[in-house]
């Protein structure tokens, strides 16, 4: 798959998630197979002012793109942190205008862009300006369901220079519930000429396979689906008929938590990585018996190794899959 003047192996992808795709969930997610994967969403006005550091712009161990998101309204300030950026090893510049959070739409940004299809607009056309790596753009489907106005979004997208689109096919008013309306998918494939990306509802295999199928777009891009099971990418890119390109040395539940809370501890230290890891110890454990008593155990645990002991007597030899 091309996008801009990158290319990439594959049309499987990370999306962003704020407080899970760091540094170290990229890396796991990346030993299975991905083509690409996306930063957590970053403030462009905390860029531009370089007010702290941003942790999850590493991108040790990193082997494939990664994508940098940003997240603001201003085109002046938008431009200027991709500009700060781009020269940090983003292999391209993602623009969220779809993150439907209260105190992000709050701010006039993420998906409270949909409903100023000009201002968009503009924030595109400032950053292509100071860009010469590829520029993306996040969107939904609408506001809500009396306002969807994604594939008028997509054109004007294009036509100030993005590189390629991701659709998310709900509302901002339906967040991450309901079924994906498919359909908004295929209608911005059909509205531009540039690579589209579908997103959401991407929960197995199957999924992936139903949405390029019913809507032609170029690549799906998984989110929830990949949060205890960052093997599922990886799965997708071989069901699309392409090598993961993806590491075989785990094969069980406990190889791949101990491979992920060591790298959560190497990166945050080891109270934070145990307290990171608890919500991703969550996931992994839903849906096997006795999950919430496990869990109720091992979220009072504060040492490492005693969660792996734990982590070993629940999951046991439970292979992945």
């Amino acid at each position: 798959m091309k996008i801009g003047n990158l290319e990439i192996y594959g049309n499987v992808f990370l999306a962003p998630m704020a407080g899970i795709t760091d540094t170290p969930f990229r890396r796991l997610v990346q030993d299975f197979g991905v083509s690409a994967v996306w930063t957590e969403m970053l403030s462009a006005a905390a860029i531009a002012g370089d007010r702290g550091t941003f942790r999850t712009l590493d991108l040790e161990g990193h082997v494939v793109p990664t994508f940098f998101q940003i997240s603001g309204k201003d085109p002046g300030i938008m431009a200027e942190a991709a500009n700060r950026i781009q020269d940090m090893g983003a292999a391209a510049i993602d623009v969220n205008m779809g993150c439907p959070a209260r105190k992000i739409v709050g701010r006039g940004e993420g998906a409270a862009l949909m409903k100023d299809v000009s201002l968009a607009g503009r924030i595109i056309a400032a950053i292509r300006k100071v860009l010469s790596i590829p520029l993306t753009a996040k969107i939904r489907s609408g506001w809500d369901e009396t306002s969807y106005n994604a594939a008028e979004m997509a054109k004007v997208l294009e036509l100030e220079g993005a590189d390629a689109l991701i659709i998310h096919p709900r509302s901002r008013s339906h967040r991450h519930s309901g079924p994906p309306a498919l359909s908004v998918i295929q209608e911005v494939k059909q509205s531009v000429g540039i690579p589209v990306v579908g997103n959401g509802g991407i929960l197995e295999v199957q999924d992936a396979v139903a949405m390029v199928g019913q809507t032609c777009c170029d690549g799906v891009m998984i989110g929830r689906g990949a949060l205890g099971r960052p093997w599922l990418p990886g799965q997708i890119l071989v069901r699309f008929g392409l090598s993961s390109n993806g590491s075989s040395r785990f094969t069980t539940f406990f190889d791949v938590i101990r491979e992920h809370l060591g790298m959560q501890v190497q990166w945050w230290g080891t109270l934070g990585a145990v307290l990171r890891m608890r919500k991703h110890l969550a996931w992994y454990s839903r849906g096997f018996a006795g999950g919430a008593e496990f869990r109720k155990r091992v979220f009072r645990i504060e040492e490492p190794e005693a969660v792996l002991d734990c982590v070993e007597e629940f999951f046991g030899k439970v292979v992945i899959s």
